[in-house]
C-alpha cells in the first residue's frame, strides 16, 4: 500500500514511514468526516451523539499525532535523500494541521447551544463541514496520484483549490447570517465562540489548499 503511495521511493528506503503517512491521511479524513456528523447531531440536540462524536475526533487527532511522532524518529534512521525526508515531513505536517483544526472546531461546537441557533446558520456549517469532506476527499486521491502520475496531482490540487474558495464562500454566508440572524439563546461569550467555530472550520479548508500547494512543488520538481 504504502509503495502506491509514494512509489519514487525506494521501498528499502523508508517502507515504514510510507505506510504511516498513509495511516496518517486516513485518520485524518475520519476526523473531518467526524466534524461533520457532530454539526448534525448538535444540530438536532442529540447531546450524546455530539459529545461521542467530539470524543471520536479527538482519538483520532490523537492516533494522527502519534504516528506523526513516531514517523519523525523513523525517519530519523531511514536510508532517505534529505529532500525525500523534507517532502515527506512537509507533507505530513500540513495534512496533521486538518486534523488539529477538526479538533479544535468540535471542542468550540461542544461548548455552544448550537442547537438553539437559527436553521440557515445549522445548515451554513453543514455546508462547511460537507465541502471540507469533499476536499480531503480529493486531497487524498491527489497524494495517491503524485508518485505515478505527477499532471493528476497537479490537476487534482486546482481541485483542491477550487473547493478552497468554496467554502470561503460558504464562510462568507455563515458570517452574514452571523451578523444579521437572531440568537436571542446565545449569550455573548457564545457568539464569539461561535463565529470561532466557523473561523476554525475554514482553516480546515485552508489547510487543505497548503497541502496541495506541497504536492505541486513536489510535482514540479518531478
Amino acid at each position: 500500500m504504502a509503495r502506491r503511495l509514494f512509489g519514487w521511493f525506494s521501498p528499502k528506503r523508508g517502507e515504514n514511514v510510507l505506510e504511516m503517512v498513509e495511516k496518517h491521511l486516513e485518520l485524518t479524513q475520519n476526523a473531518v468526516t467526524d466534524l461533520y456528523k457532530m454539526v448534525e447531531a448538535s444540530s438536532e440536540n442529540r447531546a450524546k451523539d455530539t459529545k461521542d462524536l467530539f470524543e471520536s475526533i479527538s482519538q483520532l487527532e490523537m492516533r494522527a499525532d502519534d504516528i506523526r511522532r513516531r514517523m519523525v524518529i523513523e525517519l530519523t534512521k531511514s536510508e532517505m535523500f534529505p529532500e525525500e525526508r523534507d517532502d515527506l515531513m512537509e507533507l505530513v505536517r500540513a495534512v496533521d494541521w486538518i486534523a488539529d483544526w477538526s479538533k479544535e472546531s468540535g471542542r468550540i461546537l461542544v461548548t455552544i447551544p448550537f442547537e438553539k441557533a437559527p436553521e440557515e446558520m445549522k445548515q451554513a456549517a453543514r455546508n462547511m463541514c460537507k465541502a471540507n469532506i469533499d476536499c480531503i476527499i480529493v486531497l487524498g486521491k491527489m497524494i495517491k496520484a503524485l508518485p505515478k502520475n505527477p499532471k493528476q496531482a497537479l490537476a487534482l490540487a486546482d481541485e483542491v483549490e477550487m473547493l478552497e474558495e468554496e467554502i470561503d464562500e460558504l464562510y462568507g454566508i455563515a458570517r452574514e447570517h452571523l451578523a444579521n440572524l437572531n440568537f436571542p439563546d446565545f449569550s455573548n461569550g457564545a457568539l464569539i465562540l461561535l463565529n470561532m467555530f466557523l473561523d476554525a472550520m475554514e482553516t480546515i479548508a485552508d489547510w487543505g489548499e497548503n497541502t496541495a500547494d506541497i504536492v505541486r512543488a513536489i510535482a514540479v520538481r518531478r
